[in-house]
């Protein structure tokens, strides 16, 4: 059976950057960024008016209305100089987190991500404005969460013209556990940085047992086995690879060779699961 604890035990994580000011009307200078709207869970209109978001050289104002309906409906509407250029209904009882993040370049992104009930059903994605309109340009959930009952991203940090993040995932092969992730801005498009990512937290002390037979290979992507884990056996988790959108565990023995593997993850719940200290919200 898999362990539960608290979903709002597990993803507390929060952050924001205070803006520098603006003078006379003009834009800011092209200063990495981020500034977040607080309070997501209320019905409220939020404003903001120190970035250049339509690429005319003017800082726009930006105006952020959420709105409640019927049957614990909620809606977020997105302004800017007065004219509506996004719409997000949720049902039931959805939150919102939203941020402006301006890169070194002068790129302005909106960061929209949600959930419903008790952050489920996450959707979270960037937008930029073409056209009258926000359009998405990366989507944070589409390649990787049907590896995982959830996963999330919080964009922590902007530098030059890269985002800082910080994932969340509870794998089904794992269960929670969580790392960085970055992402630059290059060629008109948002990139991973790296394919890579060190295990920076995991809800044990990182001595992870099997509870059931695992076959380990020895390359992500490789059909070619490295070592099988019998159940009992313990690893360390050292990182998430990433390869062509699909991700592996890095293990290493805690006995014996002391050999190191990947783990392809899995789309669904096993049982008994693949590892005893693997934990997952409810």
């Amino acid at each position: 059976m898999k362990k539960v604890i608290g979903k709002h035990f597990l993803w507390t994580l929060l952050f924001s950057l205070v803006a520098v000011f603006m003078m006379g009307g003009k834009a800011q200078a092209a200063t990495p960024t981020i500034y977040t709207f607080e309070d997501m869970y209320q019905t409220s209109v939020q404003s903001y008016s120190e970035m250049d978001v339509t690429s005319d050289k003017v800082a726009d104002t930006v105006k952020i209305q959420f709105t409640a309906g019927e049957e614990y409906s909620r809606t977020l509407k997105i302004y800017i100089n007065d004219k509506q250029v996004f719409t997000q209904k949720r049902v039931p009882d959805p939150t919102w987190n939203v941020q402006l993040i301006r890169l070194k370049n002068g790129k302005v992104f909106f960061d929209i991500s949600s959930t419903i009930v008790s952050d489920d059903a996450c959707i979270h994605r960037l937008y930029a404005y073409k056209s009258g309109k926000l359009k998405k340009v990366y989507d944070f959930q589409k390649y990787y969460a049907k590896y995982a009952t959830y996963y999330t991203v919080r964009v922590t940090g902007v530098s030059g013209n890269k985002l800082k993040t910080k994932v969340s995932s509870m794998f089904y092969l794992t269960g929670a556990i969580s790392y960085d992730m970055n992402l630059a801005y290059k060629g008109g498009k948002f990139k991973r940085t790296a394919n890579q990512y060190k295990v920076k937290y995991t809800y044990t002390t990182n001595s992870w047992t099997a509870g059931r037979t695992i076959k380990v290979y020895k390359k992500a992507g490789s059909k070619k086995l490295a070592f099988t884990l019998e159940k009992g056996d313990k690893v360390k988790i050292n990182k998430v690879i990433y390869k062509n959108n699909k991700p592996y565990i890095q293990v290493k023995q805690r006995e014996g060779a002391g050999k190191t593997g990947y783990i392809p993850c899995v789309k669904k719940y096993a049982d008994p699961q693949y590892f005893e200290e693997a934990m997952f919200a409810g």
